[in-house]
């Protein structure tokens, strides 16, 4: 596996887990790349959403990266500056997909509560010409090709002036400012988190799931994304578990902080991801890679 550590700006950075190319199997293929965007309420970045969420694509065959975008209050506006950041991200999968075999048709975003929100940002601004126009490059360069938001947040309410905000235990600025660039935002720029709203014809594929009982990120929020998708005859897959709290990340041993973190039926999610993303992964043209193999490795 190729990890390196891909300075992104002085606060971000990508970390890369590419897998080798083979000389017995899949030799000389293209292989998926999956954008990993962990969660923590933009006022930190979670393990617990991070590596073991690579290692899992990796597992089904796909490159991955985690993007470690900016947070702990260094910046205002933490979701736009991600924004840019995970534009940055893709742009550097996009300019060296020939020297590591990325298929570039195939660039997925996996990301979970505000990394969700990050994931569905990325899905449905990636087109805007701003961005293109800021990081010198062809819109094609950002282009996003599936989204999976997992108990994804698509929007946030204005909250009290001075309050800090979810999860932000060490507060250097309020949660207006963390999120929407103003202590006291006004209704546009309040809206403007709000990317449940922005779906249109630019807008991948998307699967999506969310637990009922979530108590953090009211699973509303995945049910209106849904609904836009299918308002803008985007194809989409939701699942709705009715048990289960916010964070539960694989539902498993590999990611449990506590017990309530591991969950025998939404443990599934990813195993129904597999299936979902093999009708737009698996293509029957390269599928296996070369043939026949290296018979050399065998030596």
């Amino acid at each position: 596996m190729i990890c390196q550590e891909i300075f992104l700006n002085e606060t971000a950075h990508l970390d890369t887990y590419i897998l080798n190319n083979s000389n017995e199997y899949n030799v000389g293929k293209k292989r998926p790349f999956v954008l990993v965007l962990p969660g923590g309420a933009y006022a930190f970045t979670s393990d617990r959403e991070a590596e073991p969420i690579a290692l899992r694509f990796n597992a089904i065959g796909c490159h991955a990266g985690i993007l470690w975008y900016t947070t702990h209050d260094q910046v205002a506006n933490v979701p736009r500056n991600a924004f840019e950041e995970a534009m940055k991200a893709i742009k550097w999968v996009r300019e060296h997909s020939k020297e590591y075999l990325i298929d570039t048709d195939q660039i997925i975003v996996c990301g979970f509560s505000a990394g969700g929100h990050l994931a569905i940002e990325c899905a449905t601004m990636w087109h805007e010409p701003w961005i293109a126009k800021k990081l010198d490059c062809d819109s094609e360069w950002l282009k996003v090709n599936l989204a999976i938001p997992c108990y994804a947040a698509g929007k946030a309410e204005k909250m009290p002036k001075g309050e800090a905000g979810p999860l932000a235990l060490h507060a250097k600025q309020s949660g207006n400012m963390r999120f929407f660039g103003s202590d006291d935002p006004s209704d546009e720029e309040v809206e403007a988190y709000n990317c449940l709203n922005k779906v249109s014809k630019h807008t991948p594929p998307m699967f999506i799931w969310h637990t009922y009982e979530d108590q953090l990120v009211d699973v509303a929020n995945s049910i209106e994304l849904a609904w836009n998708l299918r308002k803008h005859n985007i194809p989409f897959e939701l699942h709705i578990f009715e048990k289960g709290e916010h964070g539960l990340a694989l539902a498993d041993r590999t990611t449990a902080r506590k017990d309530s973190h591991k969950n025998a039926h939404v443990y599934h999610w990813f195993e129904l991801c597999e299936e979902w993303l093999s009708q737009y992964i698996d293509k029957e043209e390269g599928m296996y890679g070369m043939m026949p193999f290296n018979p050399d490795f065998m030596k």
